[in-house]
């Protein structure tokens, strides 16, 4: 993990796909694009050195890191309310 904080938003982001399982619903919860969404999810990934999600024909699968980041992502988002 680099030692730079990654965004806030990354956080809300991956948060909004793990609740609904695709960028695009995330987006449009979030009200951004699809690509930003993407964009998101990637830096997030690539900031923190491990994959979040595998593409699926079903969605986005949260992986066992995804999971375990979570409540971390809950409270950042329970600080932010």
């Amino acid at each position: 993990m680099n030692s730079i904080e990654p965004s806030w938003d990354f956080y809300r982001t991956f948060l909004s796909v793990l609740r609904d399982g695709s960028l695009s619903a995330a987006a449009r919860e979030l009200g951004i694009t699809q690509p930003t969404a993407g964009r998101h999810i990637g830096a997030l990934e690539e900031t923190l050195g491990y994959q979040l999600f595998i593409r699926s024909p079903h969605g986005l699968m949260p992986t066992e890191a995804a999971l375990a980041l979570r409540p971390y992502a809950e409270n950042l988002a329970a600080t932010a309310s």
